[in-house]
């Protein structure tokens, strides 16, 4: 995920590390689905990430394969696929996240409550287990915490990292519902979605949310955090969700 190459600073050649990237088409059905650049490791789990994230399987059984070759991520998936897929185009079409909001009546379904000490020491975690970023300032990171698992993976972009580890959660069997996202990236109304659409009841940033991703949050029941450094955090949705110790 990066590599060394060799530059000048102050007119002294040295040594520096670079984040790697890589293209990649997702394939379902025949159908391209998606054209992306993301770090290298964890393709499948991208595929199969993004499929869920995006509404257009609910299950893993309807997944048969996933194949890499070379630049493509190939899918086969069931009959499900064809009827999402559909609502996905029209959705998309008319207005993004927000008709797709309405049309699956998404919202999160879950009594899940986590105290806010934990999340300040996932969250330092989360930055301690960056290595790419630490070292290339050019890679974000993302944790699924679901009980004492703490699933992660870097990525050069913050929506590409959200893909993969639902599909690291998705092949790990964790239950959705009490488990919480940590991100170090700006929070948009898309990647919101996702999460909510996974019944994710929390997700919380070490960055800034865009107003997109708090008008989601709200609409879907979704527990939405920004700001969690140090032992502070501001709770922009749904807080009943945070513990806070008095």
């Amino acid at each position: 995920m990066m590599q060394k190459i060799k530059i000048f600073r102050n007119k002294e050649e040295i040594e520096e590390y670079v984040a790697v990237e890589r293209e990649l088409k997702l394939i379902v059905n025949d159908k391209t689905i998606a054209g992306v650049k993301l770090s290298p490791g964890y393709e499948e789990e991208f595929a199969i990430g993004y499929c869920f994230g995006e509404g257009l399987v609910k299950s893993l059984d309807s997944i048969s394969e996933v194949k890499i070759v070379g630049n493509a991520a190939y899918v086969k998936a069931d009959a499900n696929f064809e009827a999402s897929y559909e609502q996905y185009i029209l959705s998309d079409c008319i207005s993004g996240w927000r008709a797709r909001i309405e049309a699956e009546e998404a919202s999160v379904a879950s009594d899940f409550r986590v105290s806010a000490g934990e999340i300040f020491e996932k969250m330092r975690e989360l930055r301690d287990r960056a290595r790419v970023w630490r070292k290339t300032g050019g890679a974000h990171s993302v944790a699924i915490v679901s009980g004492k698992e703490f699933l992660f993976v870097e990525d050069i972009s913050r929506h590409i990292a959200i893909d993969k580890i639902i599909g690291i959660g998705v092949k790990r069997g964790i239950d959705f519902s009490n488990s919480y996202v940590l991100s170090s990236g700006r929070l948009t109304g898309d990647m919101a979605l996702k999460i909510a659409r996974m019944n994710i009841p929390v997700i919380a940033s070490r960055t800034a949310p865009l107003s997109s991703s708090i008008e989601c949050a709200e609409r879907c029941n979704l527990t939405l955090i920004g700001f969690a450094r140090g032992k502070r955090m501001n709770v922009y949705t749904h807080p009943g969700r945070i513990e806070f110790s008095h």
